[in-house]
């Protein structure tokens, strides 16, 4: 019987599945680097039509057989009530899924049945995730709500449900999504919370959610239009991921990933820029966060753009897989996935 903590347990876990991962990728591609780079695709496909079947597709990918005893439901069309969800997810090692406020989608409910799921943990106030739907989720799972009267005390109830100190917290706008979701597999991955601000202030549950954990290494994630240089002092950080838009932040948070947070140049997750389908990157953080990879945004659904390009022929020689899209065609189109194919070759 170790010490370990369920984050390290979860890191240890990954890093072999990458480990394997690439292992096969070289062997089947021949021994040098280059050459390993040179067969790689974009093309594990992990989508639907909707959020919600992507979502689905995402937990299939994660858990092909079932055995997850613990699913994390978040609201479909009240993401930012869910941004917090990762870290709830990683600590459980569950998948993500969206629910509606009343009731749950037939395939949302499909898929608990067919993980075997045994608890079902809600994201989200009353308001989110109605009283009634707890009820009935409760007459055949153990339920159980993390949730505040907004979206910062939601994350801050979130941030402080762990039975472990946490090494890191990343602190991002409440208001956008496209930057908050991409540190979801790091803080899936590594026990690491997210908690939320505004741009001109800490909210008072941040505050208090931040005294409670006691953790002095504190990232703001975004740039000073969504978190201030007044407010990313008041919240005692001492670093910043940010870039000039959401697709250079991405990229930012991707390579603080792997430098700090055992994450990898081998793989990455594709998924659309757009604010409509950001919300796949969320259910995406739990299949990223296993393999270790990080996302990065498209700029149009047939466009990489210039930052997602730069950062895959940047690493293009270290790139083995694998190479994941979130979304539909109508997210990441076939085109787009082939830019990055031809960039991370």
């Amino acid at each position: 019987m170790t010490s370990s903590t369920p984050s390290t347990q979860r890191r240890r876990t990954r890093a072999a599945a990458v480990t394997l991962l690439a292992a096969v990728a070289v062997a089947g591609l021949g021994a040098t680097s280059a050459s390993a780079a040179t067969g790689v695709k974009f093309d594990q496909r992990t989508g639907g039509a909707t959020r919600v079947e992507t979502a689905v597709e995402s937990s299939k990918a994660l858990y092909p057989n079932g055995g997850s005893d613990d699913v994390v439901l978040v609201n479909l069309s009240r993401t930012v009530d869910g941004l917090s969800a990762s870290y709830l997810a990683g600590l459980k090692s569950a998948p993500i899924l969206y629910t509606d406020t009343d009731a749950a989608p037939p395939a949302t409910r499909d898929e608990i049945k067919r993980l075997g799921a045994k608890r079902v943990w809600l994201v989200g106030g009353t308001s989110v995730i109605s009283k009634d739907q707890e009820t009935a989720i409760a007459g055949d799972y153990t339920v159980k709500r993390f949730g505040g009267d907004d979206r910062y005390a939601t994350a801050a109830a979130v941030a402080t449900a762990g039975e472990f100190a946490p090494e890191r917290v990343y602190i991002t706008s409440g208001t956008s999504l496209a930057d908050a979701v991409t540190v979801g597999p790091q803080a899936w991955a590594n026990g690491t919370p997210i908690l939320l601000t505004e741009a001109g202030r800490v909210p008072d549950a941040t505050k208090g959610a931040l005294d409670q954990l006691g953790v002095s290494y504190r990232t703001v994630v975004g740039g000073k239009a969504v978190v201030s240089d007044d407010t990313y002092k008041a919240l005692g950080a001492n670093s910043r991921l940010a870039g000039d838009d959401r697709q250079s932040t991405a990229v930012a948070v991707a390579e603080d990933s792997v430098a700090t947070a055992n994450f990898t140049y081998a793989g990455a997750a594709l998924v659309g820029g757009a604010n409509v389908n950001a919300v796949d990157a969320l259910s995406a953080s739990a299949l990223a966060g296993y393999y270790g990879v990080p996302i990065l945004y498209t700029w149009t659904p047939d466009d990489i753009g210039a930052p997602t390009a730069n950062y895959l022929k940047k690493h293009a020689v270290d790139i083995t897989g694998p190479g994941f899209i979130f979304g539909g065609k109508s997210a990441v189109s076939d085109k787009a996935a082939q830019q990055a194919t031809d960039a991370a070759q």
